[in-house]
């Protein structure tokens, strides 16, 4: 058990003003039972405080899992209390602290009133309504008078941190990308070869072909090449994380659907194995996973998914011109209230040039001066339906 604190309860309290009125007044009255009605109250209030402030004689486990979900993803928490209740007619109650509101846990019948040895187990769901890092705990037991004039509540176990990340919007697919002649190089075709981007001990499954003989002798341990294939598209996803530029709508949240987007667009990026380059237009992060044909796990990938789960919107800062002279695609994920023209400019240099954009009320999709393809929706599932048809079609 962790911080203790009892106290009488609100009905508590009115009645121990009530009973001291009446005892009070019937004393000095001389009414003996106004008097005698007085003391049974206030018997009644001794009694539920002497009941809640007993020693518990319980012993609670919890535990939280997973540590990682998707926002709106199951997590779930499990109490198991244990102990001895002798003599105790206390009744009990469980909280969970979510971002410190409480959250009730469901107890059985047996074990919340009663008295003689308990075992039992609960599972409730902890809700994730958020990304980031929420707070969980401590749990909170508290243990209620018969009366309902006294309480104590237990702080059980520590804070625990669950991460959240953004739903992913699903995506159909990437275009074909321009085959690299070498890492750098400004040559490019359709097809082609690949580039050696880093090596990783065997594992089963793997490509016997792909075996990098010379770091396997001076290792003594088999190592396979990691390559990123050239005609694989190399995209940019440029995320706009100033604060101005999202409409405030009751009920929806312009930024969120933005960040779902964009960790649909770096997911299908990270399954398809292509180069990806992720920024935001205030230039606070950037992160570059390379691409790997064999597909295999990046730290950089696990990264950008912990970053999105963290990014916050910022006040408006210009936007910098990205370089995206070695990209394929370039996408630009903005607001209905964003200076549109500045951020297509930004993505100049790529042949494939995508703003998406979270309206409220949105068009068509069109393509505007720069050439770039505008699509518009109000939610990132929408967006992503318009990205289907319109980049994949």
């Amino acid at each position: 058990m962790g911080r203790v604190w009892s106290a009488t309860t609100a009905r508590g309290r009115l009645t121990l003003a009530l009973g001291l009125l009446l005892a009070g007044g019937g004393l000095l009255a001389r009414y003996p039972v106004l008097a005698t009605l007085g003391v049974v109250l206030l018997g009644l209030v001794v009694a539920d405080l002497v009941m809640v402030l007993r020693a518990p004689g319980l012993q609670v486990r919890r535990t939280v899992a997973p540590l990682v979900v998707v926002r709106h993803g199951a997590c779930q928490g499990t109490l198991r209390v244990t102990g001895s209740r002798a003599g105790s007619l206390a009744r009990l109650d469980a909280f969970e602290l979510v971002d410190g509101v409480p959250v009730d846990v469901p107890l059985t019948a047996g074990a919340a009133g009663g008295s003689g040895d308990l075992a039992v187990s609960v599972t409730y769901p902890v809700p994730t309504p958020r990304r980031g890092l929420m707070q969980v705990g401590p749990a909170l037991l508290r243990r209620r008078g018969m009366a309902g004039m006294a309480a104590r509540s237990d702080q059980l176990g520590g804070v625990v941190e669950v991460r959240v990340l953004p739903r992913a919007t699903p995506l159909r697919g990437l275009p074909v990308g321009h085959r690299r002649a070498q890492v750098g190089g400004d040559d490019s075709a359709e097809l082609g070869g690949t580039d050696l981007v880093g090596l990783h001990e065997y594992a089963m499954g793997d490509d016997l072909r792909r075996l990098h003989w010379a770091t396997s002798a001076r290792t003594g341990t088999l190592m396979v090449r990691e390559d990123s294939e050239p005609s694989e598209a190399h995209v940019l996803v440029l995320l706009d994380d100033c604060e101005g530029s999202y409409e405030q709508v009751p009920g929806s949240d312009g930024f969120e659907e933005a960040v779902e987007l964009a960790a649909g667009l770096c997911a299908t990026c990270v399954e398809s194995g292509s180069p990806l380059r992720f920024r935001t237009t205030s230039g606070r992060f950037e992160v570059v996973v390379p691409g790997s044909v064999t597909r295999q796990p990046r730290r950089e990938a696990r990264e950008l998914e912990w970053l999105l789960a963290e990014i916050q919107p910022v006040p408006d800062v210009p936007a910098a011109r990205t370089g995206s002279r070695d990209l394929d695609i370039a996408v630009g994920i903005t607001g209905a209230r964003a200076d549109r023209a500045r951020l297509s400019a930004t993505l100049a240099g790529a042949p494939v040039r995508v703003l998406a954009v979270v309206d409220p009320a949105p068009g068509a999709s069109v393509a505007d001066a720069s050439g770039a393809l505008v699509l518009a929706g109000r939610t990132a599932v929408e967006l992503g339906a318009a990205w289907d048809t319109g980049i994949r079609a």
